[in-house]
């Protein structure tokens, strides 16, 4: 994984909104920038590569994007670009297809189709993540993505959700991904853009099936995620919400080297475990954070606790 940063307060006021172009041009592809702030322009960008897959959070003052026809045929990367809004917005145009993208929503651009896009035209900042995503790295042919170009899809439901929660981890905890992680997250980006797209255009029966197991069992950790609180959370109920049997859970478990409970646990005591070491919390009883997350009693958790970490729950705690 290959970082690097960028932050306009590191630079001289006159050569701010220049050098951002030019970051912004590095990052997605040629283009040109205008905006009102240019004599003081603020901007900061992180980008994370993998393979050939960027993703870049970035907070910056209003700005206009575009890429003219000219640009597209002086240097095209053939990507898709999405851009997920997290304060601000997108408006304009592109191709012949109208922009209109807020908070809580992806918008998808291709470097090989001209448009003209302005940020935050009703707020002080843009916020979000973009990425960029090469066209042959996606599991299904552009001849049923391309259709997509310029629209909007939710990142708050199904498949945009799951891209978002993998992006904003991603981002966040990039320090704890090491060199050799490359390959296993770029793929596991690839097979969510993948099937956003293909169930944007309700065409994921042309998804191959490693694809759609990869993505099934990162849905179904994510419904655990969210009931991860629940006592009562059992692996039919899990194997209901997305309509398969108990046995085939299993069998797309079998990836992980454990079964869906050790993995259920795993992740409660995790949790318990930051809780216990958390000082804002100190004064919480360990058997209330056994409930918490999930535990129908103390002792069950203090068990499960040591076999785990070798030692007690209090013994973390002091």
């Amino acid at each position: 994984m290959i970082e690097t940063v960028f932050s306009t307060h590191d630079l001289p006021k006159e050569d701010r909104f220049e050098y951002w172009q030019y970051c912004v041009a590095s990052t997605h592809a040629p283009l040109t920038l205008s905006s009102e702030h240019r004599r003081d322009f603020q901007a900061y960008q992180r980008t994370l590569e993998i393979n050939g897959i960027r993703a870049w959070p970035s907070v910056f003052q209003p700005v206009t994007f575009k890429r003219s026809q000219r640009l597209v045929r002086q240097s095209d990367p053939e990507c898709y670009h999405l851009s997920f809004v997290f304060l601000g917005s997108l408006e304009g145009v592109s191709g012949n297809k109208k922009v209109d993208v807020g908070v809580g929503e992806i918008n998808i651009l291709d470097t090989s189709t001209p448009f003209e896009v302005g940020a935050a035209r009703e707020c002080p900042e843009q916020r979000g993540i973009g990425l960029e995503i090469p066209k042959s790295s996606l599991s299904i042919p552009a001849k049923y993505t391309d259709v997509l170009v310029g629209e909007k899809l939710s990142a708050n439901v199904g498949y945009g959700a799951l891209v978002k929660q993998f992006l904003r981890t991603l981002v966040s905890d990039s320090a704890d991904f090491s060199r050799s992680d490359g390959d296993h997250l770029s793929v596991v980006m690839c097979d969510l853009v993948s099937g956003l797209f293909a169930k944007s255009v309700e065409v994921e029966g042309r998804l191959p099936v490693e694809t759609r197991k990869r993505t099934l069992l990162l849905e179904i950790k994510r419904f655990i995620g969210f009931r991860i609180c629940d006592p009562g959370l059992t692996l039919q109920e899990v194997a209901d919400a997305h309509h398969i049997s108990v046995s085939y859970l299993h069998r797309i478990f079998g990836a992980e080297e454990m079964t869906v409970s050790s993995w259920i646990l795993r992740k409660r005591l995790e949790n318990a475990y930051g809780d216990l070491v958390d000082p804002g919390l100190s004064a919480v009883p360990v058997f209330q954070i056994a409930e918490k997350w999930g535990f129908k009693s103390a002792a069950v958790f203090s068990r499960s606790f040591r076999d785990f970490y070798g030692v007690s729950p209090k013994e973390v705690r002091s």
